[in-house]
């Protein structure tokens, strides 16, 4: 047999569940060339990213896995790879052309190999300025978070209920932001405290496994929960060959009376 035969039937072996590498390459290209915010990585990186998540999702799956469970597999591990990518460059979600304020001081600083006074000197005078003439109930609410670290016992000990406390802190913070900006627009505050609050972790098989039982529920296979889907008088596997002859989410959802994502929703499992 040729090499360039035996090299064909190689790469369409099929490796786990029945799907091979060539299986993996045409799902990889799908997942790199449809996802929505592709965060500006070039097309050859989001593949590549792309196809190692699929790999292995594949391979962690104990049931057999639909086409558009190893699609998303593919966007999930895009969307991620962005996000850290901007992140390490200091990056905001959604605004790649532009670093954050904090990343550039971080930088700013650790670059100056004698780090000057004059940033400590300047914060310093002004939190003693604005303190002074800061109402005394702002005070209170803000000497109450520092003193405690979390909001719950904060808002205990002032006497408040906790959601009585979260809009308390709001309103100091923005009297606290507008004398900092006297005679500007006060900018708004930077990141998100999340003191108090459980790390939020994202698995994409436990993810892949809950799109699994609804997709089963819909088809029949165990007992419907929730809204059915509405009948249009097109079934799902042909919405998908319409999107495979080159059709767009956009020109089958308007041929159907859907929107976009809805009709997403009915075609990603038979891709």
């Amino acid at each position: 047999m040729p090499a360039t035969d035996r090299a064909h039937d190689a790469h369409h072996e099929p490796l786990r569940h029945g799907f091979s590498r060539a299986d993996i390459d045409d799902i990889a290209r799908l997942a790199a060339s449809t996802i929505r915010w592709p965060g500006g990585l070039d097309w050859g990186t989001r593949a590549e990213v792309a196809w190692s998540a699929i790999a292995e999702h594949l391979y962690s799956c104990s049931a057999p896995p639909s086409r558009g469970e190893l699609v998303t597999a593919g966007w999930s591990a895009i969307t991620d790879h962005v996000q850290r990518y901007n992140s390490f460059r200091g990056r905001a979600w959604g605004y790649e052309s532009r670093t954050l304020a904090g990343f550039e001081r971080f930088w700013a600083l650790s670059a100056n190999p004698v780090p000057g006074p004059e940033a400590r000197i300047v914060d310093r005078t002004a939190l003693a300025q604005i303190w002074a003439v800061l109402p005394e109930q702002h005070r209170r609410v803000l000497l109450a978070l520092a003193d405690h670290e979390s909001y719950a016992d904060a808002a205990e000990s002032l006497g408040v209920t906790k959601g009585s406390y979260y809009a308390l802190i709001s309103r100091a913070r923005k009297a606290f932001f507008a004398l900092w900006h006297e005679g500007e627009t006060p900018s708004r505050p930077w990141g998100n405290d999340v003191r108090g609050k459980k790390p939020r972790t994202k698995n994409v098989t436990v993810i892949a496994v809950r799109q699994r039982e609804r997709l089963r529920a819909r088809r029949g296979t165990v007992p419907v929960v929730g809204r059915v889907a509405r009948d249009i008088g097109v079934s799902g596997p042909e919405l998908a060959d319409r999107y495979r002859a080159g059709e767009t989410f956009t020109a089958i959802g308007k041929s159907v009376g859907l929107s976009l994502n809805a009709v997403r929703e009915r075609i990603r499992p038979h891709l």
